[in-house]
Formats: structure tokens, C-alpha cells, sequence
């Protein structure tokens, strides 16, 4: 019976019975339990570390506001020592992403360079870990890559401080009211150090932000990039505290006091430091031994065309009752209520879906273009800027069920958007995922008791060597920090004033 519906139609239908809350399904790739095949080197363990560089890559790519999600996918060929990325979005990838992702590459091919020369020959292929060396190796460079980035993200880096920024502000100043502010120690001392650091930051960028023709000097890049640095190194030990629950636990004492719902302290901190900290994980990139292989190719890049599915839903409750009907295998009661709040929600019956970027992107690397690439196998991990939809992953464990070759990104937030798109929608692939996506229909339809008894939706890091800031930097940097807040009152009160 499933292989006779449309699968779009279920995504339809998940996504009114989800609206925009999870679906339970949200899940995160874990490596040890699949096969990873076409990486840097023939290792496991250290392709392993691409992930986050690919994923890195592709949150770099964002720089619009609003309905852009970039995934990046990777091959290399060692005989002629190219590499290619390809480039999916889920609109059309421009010009400008292209020639962005091509500078930055091209640095950070300067900067590998650079820590090549400084490691003289101290490393030894058996230790787990990259040798450390100073840190102002590459500091002037590092701080170039941090500006080109920023300055293209500048616009959805934005968009994330405009949302948190005075959230994490009142949070703060909730803290100092209950705590006597000179004997913050700890996990909460870090936290307040974090979050001035990360404001000092912001206070910088936004002069730069709200007024583009004054350009930021070097000096201020500079203090934008320490400030950031310190911050994610602080923001690392805040989110790791108590076993990863740190934040939640404070975050609930201070809800409780307020007799409001606790702050989402956790996702503000990931959130804000989510740039700075993908930068970070690409210098890592350029300081690994292992991974040098792939900044000394020569770099391709590959656009994949928009793609999008027309799909005609039933256009009125009947048509959208009997599709019930048919997906529950038999009648309910609830049925004609939902066909009318289903007809009313997708109004028309005929819809331009696009494919999402990670779909398009496989589907487009699946598919042979004519080219030398064909005969070049892709890595199984694609990089993505957002996790995926409920339905794209659904759709990637499908054709891993049905290919030989197998595909994945790092995980799902398990929501369902519409309109969404099947790239390439023919073969038993579709049945394969209308079958599956039904599952899930009928797991929630028995967990909201609708069914009779028996018919039952940004880390970023990676290991490697570590790229805080010097001893120095870092006492300089909070010295710093610790100056403005007593210029501003002392007590910590005024600096968080919103």
C-alpha cells in the first residue's frame, strides 16, 4: 500500500502534523557505526576529522540573512593531486560564493604553508596529535582569513546577535544580582569572562555593521579576532561543565528564581561563537600534518544547478480524506477534521518544491556530468551549514538502502518543511521512502492515541592541535576585558546593560 503514495504527499502531511516542533526523530551520525569511504588519506580515523572541515566549509558559504543552507562535497584525486568541491545550495550557488570559498582556500594553503616550515621536521607520523608550536605562527594570516570570513557572513552573523545578544545580556545580569560578583569562581567565572569577551567583540563589528563605509582598521580586525578567540576557549569549558549539563542546570536555578522559563543559555553560546568557532576549526586544518595532502592540490570547484520537483497535492478535503484513508489502511474519526485543516493549510493543489542542497548535492555526484570527475569516487560525508530535515534524511537512508554507494551529513533536527522536493523522482527509491516516511506517520498517529489498539529540525570542532591565543595574548585580552568592565562600573551591573 505505501509504495502507491506519493511520498511528497507525506512530507505534506508530517508537516502538518509537526508544524515547526521536532518530530522526536533528531539524531546525530555517528562514524563507528558505517563505512566511510573516498577521503584525504587511507585512514579512518583521520578522514574522520574532515567532517567538520566540510561542515566548516559550508557555514563559511552562508552570508544571506534568510533560506540559505549550503552542503559541500569532496573528492580528490591523488594521482593528479586535484580536489574538487562541489557546491549545492538550496537556491542557485552564486559567482561570489565560488570566488569566496576559493580565497579563503588559497589562504589557508598560505597558511599550512607556514606551519609546514615551523614544524622543522619535529613530527613523527606515530603521534596522535600535531606538534604544538608558538602561537603567533601565522597570527597576521589567521587574522586575515577571520576578517574575509566574517566580513562575507557579516549578515547572518548579524542576524544571530540581533536574536541572542540582549537574551544572554539580561541572563547575565540576573547571575550578578544572585551572586557576590567578586567571588565568581569556575564554571560561572568563565561564563562571565566568555560573555564579555564575546560582547567586546560585538561591540567592534557592530560599528562596522551599522555604518559599511567606515572600513574596521587592522587594529580593531585584530581585537575582534583575540576577543573571539578567548571566547570560544572560555565558551568550550562553559559547555563542557558538568558533564555538558552546566548550562542547563544554571540556566534552571536562575528560571526557577525568576518564576520564568529557563534561558537557552547553551544554544545563545553556540549560536553567537558559531563563526568564530568554524574559522578556528579551519586553521586546525591548516596545521594538520595528516590533512596537509589536500591544501597542496590544486583546487576545483563545482556548482550544482537549483533543482526543483512539481508536485500536485489533493486539493480538497474529499481528495485529502481518501489519502488518509489509504495511508492509515482503513477510516478514523479524525481523518475528516485533519482533511479539512490539511486542504485549508496547502491551499493549492500544485507546487514548485526545491530540493534541498544535501539532496541536490548527491543526487548531482550520483549522477555522471561528462567529465574526468566521473571516474572520481566522492567522500561519504557531505558537509552541510544547517543539520538536515526530517525528510532529507529520511530520503539519504533510503537511497543508502537502495546504492551502493552510501552518503551522510552529521545529523537531522528532525523537522518537516514544505515544499520539499525529490531530486530525480523515479524507481523504487520513491516507494523506499514513502514507505518509510509513512512509519513515522503512523509512529506519531499511535502516540497522539489515534489509532486503535494493534493498527500501530550550529560544533565545530575537530581534534587536532589546539589554536588558542598565546600566554601573553591571553592575559593581555582579559586584562583588557577587565579594564572596560571597571571602566564601565566595576560590578559588571552597567556592562550588561542591553
Amino acid at each position: 500500500m505505501a509504495t502507491k503514495l506519493d511520498p511528497h504527499h507525506l512530507v505534506a502531511l508530517m508537516n502538518y502534523a509537526f508544524k515547526d516542533k521536532q518530530d522526536g526523530f533528531a539524531r546525530r551520525l555517528d562514524p563507528s557505526l558505517h563505512t566511510l569511504k573516498g577521503g584525504i588519506v587511507d585512514n579512518h580515523e583521520t578522514n574522520v576529522r574532515t567532517f567538520p572541515i566540510l561542515d566548516a566549509l559550508a557555514h563559511i558559504s552562508v552570508s544571506r540573512k534568510e533560506s540559505q543552507v549550503v552542503a559541500i562535497g569532496l573528492q580528490l584525486n591523488s594521482r593528479k593531486k586535484e580536489i574538487r568541491l562541489t557546491v549545492a545550495e538550496n537556491k542557485k550557488v552564486t559567482d561570489g560564493l565560488v570566488n569566496h570559498l576559493t580565497k579563503v582556500w588559497r589562504k589557508l594553503q598560505a597558511l599550512s604553508c607556514e606551519y609546514e616550515k615551523n614544524r622543522s621536521g619535529r613530527w613523527d607520523k606515530s603521534q596522535p596529535r600535531s606538534p604544538e608550536m608558538p602561537k603567533d605562527v601565522g597570527h597576521s594570516l589567521k587574522i586575515e582569513i577571520f576578517r574575509d570570513i566574517y566580513q562575507y557572513s557579516l549578515e547572518k552573523q548579524m542576524k544571530r546577535i540581533d536574536k541572542w545578544y540582549k537574551g544572554l545580556a539580561h541572563f547575565m545580569k540576573e547571575l550578578l544580582r544572585r551572586r557576590v560578583f567578586l567571588d565568581l569562581q569556575g564554571f560561572e567565572l568563565s561564563l562571565y569572562e566568555a560573555v564579555v569577551a564575546l560582547m567586546l567583540a560585538v561591540e567592534v563589528v557592530s560599528k562596522f555593521h551599522d555604518n559599511p563605509k567606515v572600513q574596521l582598521t587592522e587594529s580593531e580586525w585584530e581585537l575582534v579576532y583575540l576577543r573571539s578567540i578567548l571566547a570560544n576557549e572560555l565558551v568550550r569549558i562553559v559547555l563542557a561543565d558538568r558533564k555538558e549539563f552546566g548550562c542547563e542546570i544554571l540556566a534552571q536555578e536562575l528560571g526557577d528564581q525568576l518564576s520564568e522559563d529557563p534561558f537557552q543559555l547553551r544554544r545563545a553560546l553556540e549560536k553567537l561563537t558559531s563563526l568564530p568557532c568554524h574559522i578556528e576549526t579551519l586553521f586546525r586544518f591548516a596545521h594538520s600534518p595528516r590533512l596537509r595532502p589536500a591544501l597542496q592540490y590544486r583546487l576545483f570547484t563545482s556548482a550544482v544547478p537549483g533543482m526543483t520537483h512539481t508536485v500536485k497535492l489533493p486539493a480538497s478535503p474529499e481528495e485529502w480524506k481518501s489519502f488518509l484513508e489509504v495511508a492509515c489502511h482503513k477510516r478514523y474519526d479524525f481523518q475528516k477534521t485533519h482533511a479539512v485543516e490539511l486542504a485549508e493549510r496547502f491551499g493549492s493543489s500544485k507546487w514548485v518544491c526545491p530540493v534541498h542542497c544535501e539532496c541536490g548535492l548527491i543526487q548531482y555526484l550520483r549522477t555522471r556530468q561528462g567529465n574526468e570527475w566521473d571516474h572520481i569516487p566522492p567522500f561519504s560525508y557531505i558537509g552541510v551549514s544547517k543539520l538536515s530535515c526530517s525528510a532529507c534524511r529520511i530520503w539519504i537512508e533510503a537511497l543508502n538502502e537502495q546504492s551502493g554507494r552510501k552518503f551522510y551529513t552529521r545529523g537531522s533536527h528532525g523537522k518537516w518543511y514544505w515544499p520539499w522536493g525529490i531530486p530525480g523522482a523515479d524507481g523504487p527509491l520513491m516507494g523506499v521512502m514513502a514507505r518509510k516516511v509513512l512509519d513515522e506517520y503512523l509512529t506519531y498517529l499511535a502516540s497522539r492515541k489515534l489509532l486503535r489498539s494493534g493498527s500501530e529540525s550550529s560544533g565545530a570542532s575537530s581534534d587536532g592541535a589546539e589554536h588558542g591565543l598565546s600566554d601573553d595574548d591571553r592575559k593581555d585580552v582579559v586584562a583588557e576585558c577587565a579594564a572596560i568592565v571597571q571602566d564601565r562600573g566595576g560590578s559588571g551591573f552597567g556592562f550588561f546593560d542591553a
